[in-house]
């Protein structure tokens, strides 16, 4: 159960010092927020309250909106909820009208395979009883960042894993590249790329990211459209994608959908992470806010 704040209710456990620190910045927020717009603007986040650190915590800083958890009169209100397998919202999110991410409720590995085979045609897992070639376990939960090589095939599958194949994202100089795309209901408004080394490639230890205002430098024309429907399969309004592109077959793989993502992504310059949070603003005012 979260505590109750005055402004927003915060995590189980945050000493009373905390709660009141956090509602005297929520405060301050709001103050800046009503003497640019003449009110207070709000983004209800339900029911977890963003950190800062996450993507809608700084495009609500850079628009002047009140953040909230609380479950209050809103401009948008969206279902913020870390988890892979979410409970139907309550009835105060079902009495509310366009609840974005309202019925994205489950982002396991799973059902990602699932829609992404329904939408590109093929897909990454592996039966490991059968198959015979090096391939990655990790767990069906999201963002567990547990991958492992593994020889296939095995006698016993690990219980609350899935098997898939090795996509080969290496650069030429042996650094693992990954892609993350923001979305905002039909719109991609940029996308970035995540150097890795290799021996770390499952983990969030990004040697260097670089920023691409235009998705349209990655990705073919029948690629994005591919990249939408599979979100608009998924019922995802607001999230950011993983997907890697295979240097074997040239494809790209959907691999992870974060409806509660931080970012910008670390390894950005201080100039393009000021340009990534303008955009990604930019991109949901128009996509929740017109």
């Amino acid at each position: 159960m979260a505590k109750k704040g005055w402004r927003n209710h915060y995590r189980e456990g945050m000493p009373a010092g905390e709660r009141f620190t956090k509602d005297l910045r929520a405060l301050w927020h709001e103050a800046k927020a009503f003497a640019s717009h003449g009110r207070i603007p709000v983004i209800v986040a339900y029911p977890e309250f963003p950190s800062k650190r996450t993507t809608l915590a700084k495009i609500a800083k850079h628009l002047g909106y009140r953040l909230t958890n609380k479950p209050i009169s809103a401009d948008v209100t969206i279902f913020f909820h870390d988890a892979t397998l979410k409970a139907v919202p309550d009835d105060r999110l079902k009495s509310r009208d366009a609840t974005v991410n309202l019925s994205l409720l489950d982002i396991s590995k799973q059902r990602v395979e699932e829609v992404h085979r329904k939408v590109f045609g093929y897909g990454t897992f592996v039966d490991p009883l059968t198959h015979e070639a090096n391939a990655v376990e990790k767990s069906d939960a999201n963002a567990a960042h547990d991958g492992r090589y593994i020889r296939l095939p095995i006698k016993k599958p690990k219980p609350g894993c899935v098997y898939q194949r090795i996509l080969d994202n290496r650069t030429d100089d042996g650094m693992a590249v990954d892609i993350r795309v923001p979305v905002m209901r039909d719109e991609l408004p940029l996308a970035y790329q995540k150097f890795k080394q290799w021996d770390v490639r499952f983990t969030n230890e990004v040697d260097r990211s670089e920023l691409y205002p235009d998705c349209a430098a990655l990705f073919s024309e029948q690629e994005l459209v591919h990249i939408r429907r599979f979100c608009g399969e998924m019922k995802a309004e607001f999230c950011e994608l993983d997907i890697i592109r295979d240097n074997t077959d040239g494809n790209i793989y959907i691999i992870d959908v974060n409806p509660t993502p931080y970012g910008p992504p670390a390894g950005l310059s201080a100039a393009a992470h000021k340009k990534a949070v303008h955009l990604l603003a930019t991109a949901f005012k128009r996509a929740f806010l017109s």
